[in-house]
């Protein structure tokens, strides 16, 4: 079904990104944008007839916000600190072997993949959506494909297989010069690699990530290095053929007390974006990332605009996939993606200085692939939402539009999806124990196997699976709320190693 949005519209397109208009956006019935068009200009001169309409007003019409960097399988969990320490950590191996890494992070993870996969991802992407979040890195490892979901999951996405699953390459792990050596040649072919790279203080041993992909090739166009802040600015230099880095401010500062050097990369003409992270040492979606971003750049003297950071979610990250995707995302421009998120403004508000000051509250309404997922009611009612089912996020009223993972004809509400999520948490040790059970009876009728996931990033000092010999020492927090809260803002005072700078999150949000 077409789809025709009017507003105040913020393209971020090529050779005119600051530009903003009153206009339409055109989505076509194939999701793509066919056109975008100033005040009361004509539009396509068909497949419009029957298109549904959604005003936005002076409400400001962006791309969708892209997420780079982020671990859904972690998201329910809440920040983490290790008790007594006082020192940050010195780099991405030193937090798993922290005395309390597993059961606070893997265990209650594990459950939840292992009993909920379904619960989880929904979970996980209805967080994304409501902070407007259209496509996300991190969706975890698992043994079938999820294209075409809900939130664009970049590393599974294949635009129902019109390109190949490998397109968008990642790691969490550390590689070997074998495995990188082969990376930078599947870049060369087409390919892009998400790679966390040099994680850590500054000079730290995993600086050395970065130079052994340097000496494999890897410093290409299409490579993408998250995080990096173990680097010194001069390595940089190295990248003569730049692609992107990912920055995530909050769990640089949580973690390791220090953040990338944004400048100096920039200087180097690689691009920049930012990224949530997880649940236990980053933000809860990449418009509140947005917001540590500018924190730290005031207090650095990096003087990074609005417009800046705008970016940073938007069109940089969307260049990035354009090339492995074969399609332009984080710009409202014809034949990108028809991903648009509306947020609340006032008339004459500066729509870059709107974006970094909207919270949760102002997200009006997400559409993907033309098809609107999450919003208001009036404008998900305009834009023909299917299956709409209530929602209240920030103490506000929303409406989401979600199916069954498996099945697209049936509706499911986040009610369900909490309820499911709950039960785990009752009990994992009966959630574990039943998952399994169903997971023989397959194996023995020969029915299709049911959906497994695996976890992301490092077990902690755990026995082999990743859960104790006990199931029944498994603890799983309360489940976080989908936004930013008075919880959330009090459960960073005075603990990370940001030295206060996180405190200044608040007071977006006041």
């Amino acid at each position: 079904m077409s789809l025709v949005i009017s507003g105040r519209i913020v393209p971020l397109a090529r050779n005119a990104e600051k530009s903003t208009f009153q206009g339409k956006v055109w989505i076509g019935d194939d999701g793509r944008i066919e056109r975008v068009t100033r005040g009361n200009a004509a539009g396509p001169r068909s497949g419009f007839d029957k298109a549904a309409k959604v005003d936005a007003g002076h409400n400001l019409v962006l791309p969708g916000f892209i997420d780079l960097h982020s671990h859904l399988a972690y998201a329910t969990l809440p920040l983490w600190t290790e008790p007594g320490r006082t020192k940050p950590f010195l780099h991405h191996d030193s937090w798993p072997s922290a005395s309390t890494y597993a059961a606070d992070i893997t265990w209650p993870a594990y459950a939840f993949i292992e009993a909920a996969p379904e619960a989880l991802l929904a979970y996980a992407e209805v967080r994304a959506l409501v902070g407007g979040t259209t496509s996300i890195q991190g969706s975890p490892p698992k043994n079938r494909p999820l294209d075409g979901w809900m939130v664009r999951n970049v590393e599974d996405e294949t635009f129902g297989g019109t390109i190949a699953s490998t397109r968008v390459l990642a790691s969490t792990l550390t590689l070997k010069p074998d495995v990188l050596a082969t990376r930078a040649s599947q870049m060369k072919a087409g390919a892009s690699f998400i790679y966390h790279c040099a994680e850590g203080q500054p000079n730290s041993i995993v600086a050395g990530e970065y130079q052994s992909a340097r000496k494999c090739g890897c410093l290409q166009k299409d490579f993408v290095a998250i995080h990096t802040n173990a680097l010194d600015p001069g390595d940089y230099a190295a990248w003569t053929d730049p692609g992107t880095i990912v920055w995530s401010p909050f769990s640089n500062l949580w973690l390791y007390g220090g953040t990338t050097d944004v400048p100096a990369a920039l200087a180097r003409h690689i691009r920049v974006c930012v990224g949530s992270d997880w649940g236990p040492s980053g933000t809860r979606n990449v418009l509140g990332e947005i917001k540590v971003a500018a924190l730290v750049s005031k207090s650095r003297g990096w003087k990074l605009t609005p417009f800046d950071l705008v970016r940073m979610i938007t069109c940089h990250p969307g260049d990035a996939l354009a090339g492995p995707w074969n399609v332009q995302a984080g710009r409202l421009q014809p034949d990108a993606l028809g991903d648009v998120v509306i947020l609340s403004a006032r008339a004459a508000a500066d729509p870059f200085a709107a974006v970094l000051a909207a919270t949760e509250r102002d997200v009006r309404l997400v559409v993907i692939g033309g098809q609107a997922r999450y919003g208001d009611a009036a404008p998900m009612k305009a834009a023909k939402a299917a299956f709409p089912s209530p929602l209240t996020v920030a103490g506000t009223r929303r409406v989401l539009s979600m199916t069954q993972l498996d099945d697209a004809s049936a509706p499911w509400t986040f009610a369900q999806v909490l309820a499911r999520l709950k039960a785990v948490r009752d009990d994992p040790k009966k959630a574990l124990d039943a998952a399994a059970n169903a997971s023989a009876e397959a194996r023995m009728t020969g029915a299709a196997p049911r959906l497994r996931l695996a976890l992301d990033m490092p077990l902690g000092k755990v026995p082999i699976g990743g859960l104790p010999k006990n199931l029944g020492q498994i603890v799983v927090p309360p489940i976080q709320p989908l936004s930013h809260d008075a919880a959330f803002f009090a459960s960073v005072a005075g603990r990370g190693f940001h030295g206060g700078l996180l405190d200044g999150l608040a007071r977006f949000y006041a």
